[in-house]
Parts: structure tokens; C-alpha cells; sequence
């Protein structure tokens, strides 16, 4: 904490899950906070993203809830406040019951994601381990197969650091719009424009970043392996492969296999002319070093995870792999690898269910079943896969709790609603996965009404049940915030931050990689020292529309929001999701702009408004996510896993763009 003239100024990162978790400032006066910036203080832009009001709204918008509920009827709205005691006990007394009635822990289940990143947070998984077996999510709707690709072929979840883009000749935005979604990456692109880099993205939908790159590249979704295959193709057979064969296995095995593929089927699959292919292919042969961005967009298919590796090894078979400016980055989990989350308390006999085919799990788990579910970062009948199936099962929980700061479509059908802190009201340290930045969020103001921090919740859940049956929780809640930070930093951890002590942080984010271009020794990590070529398949297992369902349907981000957290701060939210489709695809079809229709396909249907959008393909239907009231999706989504994920997140990924639907007008 410092002071700027009569405000008090604390540093902050932003715990959202997003590519950039910007430091920020807080101004503080007369117990307020008045506004916020970005922290400048390792390098970062002072511009915060077009989020900065809504991160703010969550602490003083009226409809933040800021004291404990009880809800009598599940779903029926008839909410009553209760004590912070009421609300603990009634928890630990049905833990309680549940553990005497089943001789076991196994029916209460912790489903959480990334609401908030935060080290603290992770408290909850704590809290959940502090009890014995009990049930949780594995695995994450994010990044599963791009992260096991990249750990197949380098033998680690490691990215540049983003400053070296600007020694960048050729920058390839693969699937990723960070003029919406990283903000503070497009300086460094445009840094590396100024001094001649070339700029270009490839996606299905020209996005604001293609608007603002030399070259935009349409694709037909999830063609994005065939096109990786069609540029080494080009490139082998013009002899414009350069790498050193003692660095790489299976290079001969792949090349071999991308040569006998067939060109015309690739280009049918890619969507792309052979024009097109050999123009992208010139562009990486003639600009040295390039640098590769794969965005989650092209691994939410399921052959995803062969994406990635095949793009992997485009890069490292030109010599773009271990040069300053070369590269391909997706996600670092160095960090949250490195760390060792002791106050966690991870257990070996913990039933792990897959995050990404939750309604299932809920469905065929018997021994025991499950029947208390705690909700936290998260929400689920919004976000999942299956909800149809999800709804039904729903009624066979006797116990849902949500810890949230709104209310939430999950948190209307729970029955205890705990209020929780935000960023600028509780300790905590946050990474980030993408860019090399740790930092502290310090309390700028005490927590508004009741709420109350993720670890303070477990500290007085932890205590009640032990009050009321001694040693049931073994979760360290005698233990301050700062101690359990302490425990983190380890000398080793804070030698890597070049730190001396967490509280350090207080001067200012730290990084924690160094500048330097990855893998320049020629030596990765897996177990032979090499990078690893996938092998190809004589068949890709691409999904494509068909006569019952035309339509591909893809859901990107917002630019203001991400997913559903800022949904209850939006103005003028629409009333249904607003689906954007080609005027000649919809006049067809007998629809009209602005107008409402049906999405459907075999999972169910939704009602949505048309807005007709001349630069989409004539297959493609596209929703912004979380962009409406009512939103739903979702529900169109049966939950098809990707090829990759269980290596790095114990669960495969999850293909949320092999979705095919139809549409109708309404009425």
C-alpha cells in the first residue's frame, strides 16, 4: 500500500482466468474505491481492458449479495437471510449425516473452476481434502488437449515470454482474438509491426484482430489440422524445412505421412484455397524467426490435440523453435507446477469425475451416489455440458451450496448461498498462465456487508465440524493468510522470482521465467532430451455439418465479459442470445434480422434473435457467450471429448465448437 496525494493506492491482479491477469491499482479514498488503473510497475500498459467497470461494479453493484441465504424450495425464489452461524451449521450438520449415513465422505462433491485463480482460493480443494475421500471435478472446459500436445512434443507447458513477439518477422495469431481477449500482447504486435514484422490470423470469422492484421486467412472450422498438414506439405516439397535432425524424433515418420496426404481432400477440409495454402506457406518461409499463437479456439475440436502437435512441429521443422521472436505459445503451468499448494492436502483416495461430463458422472455414481454438491468459481447450469440431463438429475442432491457474489442462474436452484469477497477486499497471490507475471492482491477496502474470503469460509467450516465431531477436519484452519503464503514461498520459489520474501510483492508484480528465447540449448524435456513429431493417422476425424444440422455453431468471447461472471453488470442485456448468421444462409431459411428463431438440434432447443452478418460463411451460426438474459446454449452441447487431456489435467478436453445445429423462425 502507498498513497497518491489523499488517495490510498493498493496492488491488485485480475484473478479471472484470462491471458493477461493485469495488475492493477486500486484508488482508495474515504473508504471507497474511487477507480482503478493498470499497474505500470513490471512493464504492463496503464490501460485496463473494456472489462475495468464491470470488475469494479462487482463490489458495489446492488445486486451483489453480501449475506448469507437460505433458500426455502429449491428454485422457488423465496430467499431468507441468515447468520454466518446458521449457514455453517446447517452445512456441517448435513456433512455430518450424510458421513453417518453412508459410513463415508465419497457423497459430497466440490465442483469448482475458475471464477477466481487466486493461490488462497484453492482453499476450498482444501477444505474438501481436510475431510477424507470425498468427490471432485478433474480435468478443465479450457485447455486439456493444447496443454498435453505441447507436454507431448517439448516435454513441458512452457511459453516465451511475450516481450520477445517484438523480435518477431512473422506473427501467426492462430485461432485467438486478443484485440478482445489480451490486451496488453497487442502492443508487443504492434512493436514488432513497426519493426517489420508481418502480422496475420487465421479463423473462421474475421474478428477485430483480423481487422487489425496484414493478412486474414478464413478457414472452415475445424479444418485447422488439415491446414497444418497442407503448409508442410508445401514446405516440404519446396524444400523449405530447416531444423537440426538430432533435436527431433519422428520427423522422417511425419513428413513421410504428410506427403502421401491427399492435397485436394486437405484443402475441401481446410475450406481454403491451394492459392491461399502456398501464400501462408511463402509467408513462413520467407520471414524468419515466426512466432506461433494457438488460441483455445482451434483445440475446442476433437481432433484438437492433434492440432496443436502438428503445429508444433510446423514451427520447430522451419528453425522457429529456440530463436528469439520464434515460437509457439499456448499455455505456461509453470508456476502453478512449481508451487507446492501444501495447504491443499491432496489425497490419493479422492473419486475424481470429469468436469467436462458432470450430469453423467452425477448420473451413474451409485456407490455412493452423490448428494451434496458445493459450487464455487463456477456456474454450472449455465456453463456445462448436458444441462437437459443435468436439470433432471438435479432433484437427487439434498444439499447445494454456492459461494458466489451474485446470484447466479446455479445459485437459484441451491439451497445455502455463501457470500464471498472480490478481489480488493481479502489477501491473495495470483499467476498467470500466459504472460510470466505473480502478484499480490492486497485488501483495499474490509469486506462489504457479511462476505467472506474462500479460506475464511473453510476456517469456519472446518472448526464447526470439529466442534461438533472432533478430528473430522484435518484442514490447518489455526493458520493466518500470511502463513499459509509463507509455506508457498519456499527459497527455491522465490530464488525463481528473484524475490526475497512473498511480501516483495508488495512492491510490484515479479516475473517468473527469464527473457530469454525457449529452448535455445536444443534440449527440451522429455525423457530423451528431443523434440517428439506426432505421427498422422490416414484419417482425420473432422466433424462437418450435414443435411439435418447445416449450421457449425461457434460461441467465442466477449470483449466485454468473460463467460457469465460480468452477466448481472451488463446494461441492456438482451433478452435472448443474439446469433449472428450469413443474410444468404438466413434468407433461405425464411428468417428476419432482428427477429426471433429456434436453435435446435437433438439436445434440445433455444429461443434466440437473428442478426444477419455479411463477413460469416454460410455455415457457420455464431453467439457471443454469455450476451443475454436467459443465454442457454449450452443446453445444444452433449459434451463430445477432444483426442488429448489426461496427461496434464487427468481428464480429456472438451469439443465445444463440434456443435451442429439448425434454425427456424419462431412462431
Amino acid at each position: 500500500m502507498f498513497f497518491h496525494g489523499n488517495y490510498q493506492v493498493t496492488r491488485h491482479i485480475c484473478p479471472r482466468n484470462c491471458y493477461d491477469a493485469c495488475p492493477m491499482l486500486a484508488y482508495t479514498r474515504g473508504g471507497k474505491i474511487e477507480y482503478i488503473t493498470g499497474d505500470t510497475s513490471d512493464g504492463a500498459s496503464a490501460r485496463l481492458c473494456s472489462k475495468r467497470e464491470n470488475i469494479l461494479s462487482t463490489v458495489y453493484h446492488p445486486r451483489r449479495i453480501l449475506y448469507p441465504q437460505k433458500q426455502h424450495g429449491r428454485g422457488s425464489g423465496n430467499w431468507q437471510q441468515i447468520s454466518w452461524e446458521e449457514a455453517i451449521d446447517t452445512i456441517a450438520q448435513k456433512i455430518l449425516s450424510l458421513k453417518a449415513r453412508y459410513n463415508s465422505m465419497l457423497p459430497l462433491c466440490l465442483n469448482k473452476y475458475s471464477g477466481n485463480f487466486g493461490l488462497l482460493h484453492f482453499a476450498v480443494e482444501g477444505m474438501f481434502n481436510g475431510l477424507g475421500a470425498t468427490t471432485q471435478t478433474i480435468g478443465t472446459p479450457c485447455f486439456s488437449s493444447g496443454l498435453d500436445a505441447q507436454r507431448l512434443d517439448f516435454g513441458d507447458n512452457i511459453t516465451c515470454d511475450i516481450r520477445q513477439l517484438r523480435e518477431s518477422r512473422l506473427i501467426i495469431l492462430w485461432g485467438v482474438n486478443p484485440a478482445w481477449t489480451s490486451i496488453h500482447t497487442m502492443p508487443m504486435i504492434y512493436a514488432a509491426k513497426e519493426r517489420g514484422a508481418k502480422i496475420v490470423v487465421i479463423d473462421p470469422v474475421y474478428t477485430e484482430t483480423a481487422r487489425k492484421a496484414d493478412y486474414y486467412f478464413e478457414l472452415r472450422p475445424g479444418g485447422d489440422t488439415a491446414l497444418a498438414v497442407l503448409l508442410l506439405q508445401k514446405l516440404a516439397k519446396n524444400n523449405r524445412l530447416s531444423y537440426n535432425s538430432h533435436q527431433v524424433t519422428g520427423a522422417d515418420e511425419l513428413l513421410a505421412a504428410v506427403k502421401k496426404s491427399p492435397a485436394d481432400r486437405l484443402l475441401d477440409a481446410a475450406g481454403m484455397s491451394a492459392k491461399a495454402v502456398a501464400f501462408l506457406a511463402d509467408l513462413l518461409a520467407q520471414n524468419h524467426p515466426a512466432h506461433i499463437w494457438c488460441g483455445y479456439g482451434l483445440q475446442r475440436h476433437v481432433q484438437s490435440g492433434l492440432t496443436i502437435r502438428l503445429i508444433d512441429a510446423l514451427a520447430m521443422l522451419t528453425g522457429n523453435i529456440g530463436v528469439p521472436g520464434g515460437g509457439v505459445n499456448f499455455a505456461d503451468t509453470g508456476l502453478v507446477d512449481t508451487l507446492p499448494f501444501k495447504f491443499m492436502l491432496e489425497r490419493p483416495d479422492t473419486r475424481f469425475v470429469d468436469i467436462n461430463n458432470f450430469a453423467h458422472s452425477l448420473k451413474t455414481l451409485h456407490n455412493p451416489p452423490i448428494k451434496f454438491l458445493w459450487i464455487a468459481g463456477r456456474n454450472i447450469l449455465r456453463q456445462d455440458a448436458g444441462l437437459t440431463e443435468l436439470h433432471k438429475l438435479w432433484s437427487q442432491l439434498e444439499c447445494v451450496v454456492v459461494a458466489d457474489k451474485f446470484m447466479t442462474h446455479s445459485a437459484q436452484m441451491a439451497d445455502i448461498f455463501l457470500p464471498v469477497t472480490t478481489e480488493f477486499e481479502s489477501l491473495d497471490i495470483i499467476g498467470s498462465y500466459f504472460i510470466h507475471r505473480l502478484g499480490i492482491n492486497e485488501p483495499a477496502i474490509p469486506p462489504r456487508g457479511e462476505a467472506k474470503s474462500d479460506i475464511d469460509i473453510a476456517r469456519l467450516l472446518t472448526n464447526r465440524l470439529n466442534e461438533l465431531a472432533p478430528g473430522t477436519s484435518t484442514f490447518p484452519a489455526h493458520l493466518s493468510d500470511e502463513a499459509l503464503i509463507t509455506a508457498e514461498f519456499t527459497p527455491e520459489i522465490c530464488e525463481m522470482l528473484h524475490i526475497k520474501k512473498w511480501q516483495d510483492l508488495y512492491q510490484g508484480p515479479a516475473r517468473f521465467r527469464p527473457s530469454a528465447a525457449l529452448w535455445q540449448d536444443g534440449k527440451f524435456t522429455t525423457a530423451d532430451g528431443k523434440f517428439h513429431c506426432c505421427q498422422l493417422a490416414d484419417k482425420f476425424c473432422q466433424l462437418l455439418p450435414n443435411k439435418k444440422y447445416p449450421f457449425h455453431l461457434l460461441t467465442p468471447h466477449a470483449q466485454q465479459h468473460i463467460n457469465s461472471q460480468s452477466h448481472p453488470l451488463l446494461p441492456n442485456l438482451p433478452e435472448y442470445p443474439q446469433v449472428s448468421i450469413h443474410p444468404s444462409a438466413g434468407q433461405k431459411l425464411h428468417l428476419q434480422d432482428k427477429h426471433p428463431a429456434i436453435l435446435w438440434n437433438d439436445e434440445g432447443s433455444v429461443t434466440v434473435t437473428i442478426n444477419f452478418r455479411e463477413d460469416l460463411a454460410p455455415d457457420i451460426v455464431m453467439s457471443i457467450q454469455g450476451a443475454s438474459i436467459y443465454g442457454g446454449l449450452n443446453k445444444l452441447y452433449k459434451g463430445l471429448s477432444t483426442d488429448l487431456g489426461t496427461l496434464a489435467t487427468g481428464a480429456l478436453g472438451t469439443a465445444f465448437y463440434d456443435v451442429f445445429v439448425n434454425i427456424r423462425p419462431k412462431g
